[in-house]
């Protein structure tokens, strides 16, 4: 950081860096800036797939771990990121308490919570000035993991904390959801609609106003879609091509709290995951299959949505679906 202080660097600084790129194409070598923003701007899937990126730096390592995530590869991104953290040469383009943070994110949304736990406490170490998003970070990491009553009261902490800010309770909502508190969920998310009074910026209230819509109407869909199977053994929607998505969405959403509470680690757990998830894209493939058949253009589109979702949950947490399911619908759909 002290290299380029003092220097007139534009307000904002994109994420990940400590240089804005005029300043990157500026100070480093060309080509490692060119490589960088062909990696981020440019190069294809196979492209990127090519690269020899062994002996690269840190600086080329984030913007893979950047393309990476684009292309949801979640895997990929992991072990750039991984490599990045275990650098023993820092880059000074780079802000590595940042990259740090989205290695946890990823670390977090993937199981690995211990792991994810591990890189929180070294970003508070090496940047004091992310201890609330660290406490934020660890709250959801402790939900997620199990340690439920433990998370929640570090979340009411960090509301305490920031009483004027809806994210905090919105971060809450998110991680119970995902572990099935759909109930509770609900209760965070009204919370944060009372706080967004306090929100002065019209930008900043508008993304936490569509972001409250956003989770209100997850929850309550997911919390009726399991009540349903309860009460009736089906989701109780008329025959059709509605109800076998909403069954499906069903399966889905309770596959999602299983792999979070149990991310599958052993070869017989992940085989048994991907027995679950592969039979449940299939099936959506068939529903698929059937609403073309029926030229019913919107159950098309709905369950090429579904196959995506259970497609994003098996690469998320690791889970390599057979080819005959492996997301998008098949040639000449």
């Amino acid at each position: 950081m002290s290299e380029h202080q003092g220097e007139d660097l534009p307000e904002e600084v994109p994420i990940g860096y400590a240089w804005d790129f005029e300043t990157q194409q500026r100070r480093l070598p060309k080509e490692e800036y060119d490589l960088h923003r062909a990696i981020l701007d440019d190069l294809e899937e196979e492209d990127l797939d090519g690269l020899d990126l062994s002996r690269a730096s840190d600086y080329v390592l984030w913007a893979a771990a950047q393309a990476f995530e684009d292309l949801e590869r979640g895997g990929d991104a992991v072990a750039c990121l991984k490599r990045i953290a275990a650098s023993a040469s820092p880059h000074p383009a780079l802000s590595y308490p940042d990259i740090l943070l989205r290695l946890e994110e990823l670390l977090k949304g993937r199981g690995d919570y211990d792991e994810a736990l591990a890189v929180l406490a070294r970003v508070e170490q090496e940047d004091p000035a992310l201890k609330d998003a660290c406490r934020e970070e660890r709250a959801s990491v402790l939900v997620l993991s199990g340690r439920i009553e433990e998370g929640v009261r570090h979340f009411e902490a960090a509301a305490r904390a920031a009483p004027e800010d809806p994210w905090v309770l919105l971060i809450a909502a998110w991680a119970l959801l995902q572990r099935g508190r759909y109930e509770e969920a609900l209760s965070w998310v009204g919370r944060a609609e009372e706080v967004l009074r306090w929100v002065e910026d019209p930008e900043e209230a508008q993304k936490a106003r569509e972001e409250i819509a956003k989770l209100r109407k997850e929850s309550a869909a997911r919390l009726e879609r399991r009540r349903r199977l309860v009460d009736s053994g089906s989701p109780g929607a008329p025959p059709g091509l509605g109800s076998a998505r909403e069954e499906m969405l069903a399966r889905l959403d309770a596959e999602e709290v299983r792999l979070v509470e149990r991310p599958p680690r052993d070869p017989m757990a992940l085989s048994r995951a991907t027995e679950r998830l592969a039979a449940l894209h299939q099936q959506a493939s068939r529903a698929w299959d059937d609403a073309v058949e029926a030229g019913d253009e919107e159950a098309i589109a709905a369950f090429d949505d579904l196959m995506g979702e259970i497609a994003s949950l098996a690469e998320r947490f690791g889970i390599e679906l057979p080819d005959a399911t492996s997301g998008a619908p098949a040639p000449g759909r």
